[in-house]
C-alpha cells in the first residue's frame, strides 16, 4: 500500500473513533479483522499514525480547526507551534469540566501526556529472569521502584518468550506492582480478590503470599476468570480459586480487596482516546457503583482484618471523597493506610489504595 492510502484509510478509522464511545482499539481491530490483506509492516504504519494523532488531538484542533483528520495525520509529524497561552485543557488533552476534580492536576494531567512504557513482574528472582531474557535477546533492565518490576525497553511478542511460557514474567505496571506489595498479604492469608477481572491482583497475592494460604478470585464474567485460570495454571498459582457466585455472608476473609469499576484516568498513557468519553454523568454513575460494590464487600471481612479499595483513576469523586462517605455510614471501619500512586513523582499509571479496617 502506499503511504496515501494507508492515510486515507487512518483518516476514515479517525473518523468514526471520534463519532462513537467504543474504544478506539475496538474499531481498529475490527477494521483489520476484517482487512487481512494489510501487511504488518503497513498496518504498523496505520496505528502509528492514528495513535499520534488521538494523542494530539485537542492541540491539533486548537492550532488547526479546520484541518481534516487527513490533514492532520501529515499536521501531526511536525513540531507544533508554541502552546504556553493555550488553556489549560488544550494542553493537557483533557474535558476542561475534569481538571477540577483531579488533586495536583497541573502536574499529574501532563504526565498523562506520556507513552506508557511496557513493565513486567518477575514471578521469581528478578535478577535472575532478566538474565534469561537478555540471553534470549530481550532488552530489558530493573524497575526504579517495585522489587518484582522488569522494564522492556522494546516492544517483543511475549508468547514466544520462555520465561512468559514458564509462567516467570507477566505484564503488570510497576505502580499496580506497589500497590499489591503495601496491601500487606502474608502467606496463610485468606483473600477475597472481589473484582478479581482477569487476575492481575491474585496473581501477584499468591507470589507475595508464596502459593500458601487461599485467594477466591471473584468475578461476574466467566470469560474475564476464564482467562485468570490459564494465567494461575501458567504461574503455578494453585492457591487462586476463580467463582462468579459470591460466598454466603458468613464466610469471612483476611483481606477483602475491591479493585473497583473506574473511569481508568490514571491509566491514559495506554488509553489516550478513553479520556474523550468520559462525561460528568459517568463519573456520577461509576462513583454508585463502586459504593454499591464496596458496601457488599465489606460484609466478608473479619473482625480485625482489612477492607482494601483502589482505583486506577486520578479522581477525588471515585478515591478520597468515596472513601469519606463510606467511614461515614460505615462505623465499625476505620482508616489505616491511604496512598496515591502518581504518574507525576513515579512514572507509573496512576492509582489510588486505601486499607482500612474493621473494628
Amino acid at each position: 500500500m502506499t503511504n496515501d492510502e494507508i492515510r486515507q484509510i487512518a483518516a476514515s478509522l479517525l473518523e468514526t473513533i471520534d463519532g462513537k464511545s467504543q474504544s478506539a482499539n475496538e474499531i481498529i481491530n475490527a477494521y483489520t479483522k476484517s482487512h487481512r490483506y494489510i501487511e504488518a509492516q503497513d498496518r504498523q504504519i496505520l496505528l502509528e499514525m492514528i495513535w499520534r494523532v488521538i494523542r494530539l488531538k485537542a492541540r491539533l484542533g486548537y492550532v488547526y480547526p479546520t484541518a481534516s483528520w487527513y490533514d492532520k495525520i501529515a499536521l501531526s509529524e511536525q513540531p507544533l507551534p508554541d502552546l504556553t497561552h493555550a488553556p489549560d485543557w488544550i494542553r493537557w488533552e483533557v474535558p476542561e469540566w475534569l481538571i477540577a476534580h483531579i488533586p495536583n492536576a497541573e502536574n499529574e494531567l501532563p504526565a498523562l501526556l506520556d507513552t506508557a512504557p511496557i513493565v513486567l513482574r518477575a514471578n521469581g528472582p528478578r535478577d535472575k529472569i532478566i538474565k534469561m531474557l537478555q540471553e534470549e535477546g530481550l532488552k530489558v533492565h530493573a524497575c526504579q521502584h517495585s522489587p518484582l518490576g522488569i522494564m522492556l525497553e522494546e516492544y517483543v511478542n511475549l508468547t514466544d518468550v520462555k520465561a512468559y511460557k514458564k509462567g516467570l514474567i507477566e505484564v503488570q505496571d510497576e505502580g499496580a506492582q506497589l500497590l499489591s506489595i503495601d496491601i500487606g498479604v502474608k502467606p496463610h492469608s485468606d483473600v477475597f480478590d472481589f473484582c478479581a477481572g482477569t487476575g492481575g491482583k491474585s496473581l501477584i497475592f499468591a507470589q507475595l503470599m508464596n502459593n500458601k494460604g487461599l485467594i477466591q478470585a471473584y468475578d461476574i464474567s466467566y470469560k474475564r476468570l476464564s482467562e485468570l485460570g490459564k494465567r494461575a495454571r501458567r504461574a503455578n498459582a494453585s492457591i487462586i480459586k476463580p467463582v462468579t457466585r459470591l460466598p454466603e455472608t458468613h464466610k469471612k476473609f483476611d483481606f477483602v480487596v475491591v479493585d473497583a469499576p473506574c473511569t481508568g484516568i490514571g491509566t491514559w498513557r495506554r488509553t489516550p482516546d478513553m479520556r474523550w468519553n468520559i462525561t460528568q454523568n459517568q463519573i456520577e454513575s461509576i462513583v454508585q457503583t463502586q459504593s454499591e460494590i464496596l458496601d457488599k464487600a465489606s460484609d466478608y471481612v473479619k473482625n480485625g482484618k482489612s477492607l482494601v479499595y483502589i482505583t486506577c483513576s486520578l479522581s477525588q469523586d471515585e478515591n478520597e471523597l468515596q472513601i469519606q462517605q463510606f467511614l461515614q455510614s460505615h462505623p465499625r471501619f476505620v482508616s489505616v493506610f491511604e496512598k496515591r500512586y502518581s504518574p507525576y513523582l513515579t512514572q507509573t499509571d496512576g492509582f489510588y489504595l486505601h486499607v482500612m479496617q474493621k473494628r
